[in-house]
């Protein structure tokens, strides 16, 4: 009885498919697709019922790319008809009328004369090896579908991965010599011609992604998975393009311009995407003579990485995003010497307007006296600026600046009580010209400079400055 790790054994059969008689050998699907072979009693077992039959519990497995199921029993093609008619099979259904291949199986039912088949399942894969078993001698037994799952999906490799990735690669060279064809009478206005190429083109494209997308799910080192994902998608994006061609074509040739543009206009997008895909590699550049895989792992690396490389041959890392990557440790100095810095609040400034310039704010001390007069001295006006009158007011000092300079020296002073007096007297003749004067004592005096409240004033300072 063959068994798991063992080759299975080859057969051809006839064989009901899809309603049609056909012949079915093992070795048609040996290294392209998996094969579920499945022996069963007979035609309307007693595990048939009104909804359903035995064959049929695997028949969701007619739906994954790459597989194929063979159901083996010992009727005629003319019952497999109409057992497949009855309960709408898609699988195909073989005849072993002989037992022969029971008989290599190892699954005849000795109980009945060796007429009944014993229900089994060997799941074979790409390269004709037995990979699962399972055998029962209970006509209403059925088999499990999930260990049956799991061995089809574990089945692939990077062999069988890149022998499907050869074949669909030589269907991929076959649909561009027709594509180029196809593009040239399409230039030509050769609609027939165009329309053909076109068909062809897009039936080897589609084989090819088929194949291209069984050599990715198949593969095992990651490194494949990027070339076999990119075949896929340019064969993908060139049959859909080439699909649309064709039915422009046809209608040009129906003389249907405006719905010939439409269908050329449909086949600009898979285009645009085909001419963005690097073109699949060679099956040569992939592996070696020795079968050993040729490409290189890519490393990852990060964004962040990406961007330090690119700065590594400069002097300082450039920064991204407006931010300098490399954040170097800041170092603060506490010097008490240095000037403070920020923006001057409007009570900094007003206290240092008045209180002289020069001045570091938060001296006790205040402004000294020869600071205000070189504040004085130097500082003018701006020419928007208004100019005050503080000669009617006289500045307020400090407290204790007050006390210092009342209790100062009165040797400080240059003018005496005397001169005071006697510039006074003078200044009071001259304003008192207008009723003791003569006419020239009062044309000068018209003439004067000086007014009376000026006169005032300056005498007023004048006592000020004695007093000091």
């Amino acid at each position: 009885m063959p068994r798991s790790g063992d080759d299975a054994p080859t057969f051809e059969l006839p064989a009901v498919v899809d309603g049609e008689f056909d012949r079915q050998s093992l070795d048609s699907y040996l290294g392209e697709e998996v094969v579920i072979l499945m022996f069963y009693p007979a035609d309307f077992n007693p595990a048939c019922d009104e909804e359903g039959s035995d064959v049929g519990e695997l028949d969701l497995f007619t739906m994954q790319k790459d597989v194929t199921i063979l159901a083996i029993s010992p009727d005629s093609v003319y019952s497999h008809r109409v057992f497949a008619d009855q309960y709408d099979l898609k699988v195909p259904l073989l005849s072993d009328t002989r037992r022969d291949v029971a008989e290599a199986y190892d699954v005849v039912d000795d109980r009945d004369e060796g007429y009944l088949l014993q229900r089994a399942v060997f799941v074979i894969d790409l390269n004709g090896m037995i990979q699962y078993r399972w055998t029962t001698s209970d006509p209403y037994e059925l088999p499990q579908v999930e260990p049956i799952r799991v061995t089809v999906e574990a089945i692939g490799g990077d062999s069988t991965a890149l022998s499907r990735y050869r074949v669909g690669h030589a269907h991929y060279v076959e649909g561009r010599r027709a594509f180029t064809s196809a593009m040239s009478g399409f230039s030509d206005h050769d609609w027939m011609i165009a329309r053909s190429d076109f068909e062809r083109a897009r039936e080897e494209f589609e084989e090819a992604a088929d194949e291209f997308d069984t050599a990715f799910r198949f593969s095992a080192s990651p490194v494949l998975d990027e070339p076999f994902d990119r075949a896929r998608s340019k064969a993908n994006s060139l049959w859909q393009a080439a699909d649309w061609l064709a039915e422009a074509a046809d209608a040009y040739s129906s003389g249907d311009g405006s719905v010939g543009e439409e269908y050329r206009q449909d086949a600009e997008a898979p285009l645009e995407t085909a001419r963005d895909i690097e073109e699949p590699l060679d099956p040569d550049d992939i592996i070696d003579d020795d079968g050993d895989i040729l490409l290189e792992p890519e490393t990852e690396t990060s964004i962040m990485d990406e961007i330090r490389e690119e700065s590594a041959d400069e002097d300082e890392l450039e920064a991204a995003g407006g931010v300098d990557l490399a954040v170097e440790e800041v170092e603060i100095e506490d010097d008490a010497d240095e000037e403070k810095r920020g923006m001057e609040t409007e009570a900094e400034r007003r206290a240092r307007e008045h209180g002289g310039k020069g001045v570091e704010m938060g001296e006790s001390g205040g402004a000294q006296a020869d600071q205000i007069e070189d504040a004085v001295g130097e500082v003018a006006p701006g020419e928007s600026e208004p100019i005050e009158d503080n000669r009617t007011e006289p500045v307020e000092l400090a407290e204790g600046e007050r006390d210092e300079q009342e209790s100062g020296p009165d040797e400080e002073s240059d003018v005496t009580d005397e001169e005071v007096a006697e510039i006074a007297a003078e200044l009071e003749q001259q304003s008192g010209g207008e009723e003791t004067g003569s006419d020239d004592d009062e044309e000068e005096s018209e003439d004067a400079d000086v007014s009376d409240e000026e006169v005032a004033e300056i005498a007023a300072e004048l006592e000020d400055d004695s007093s000091d």
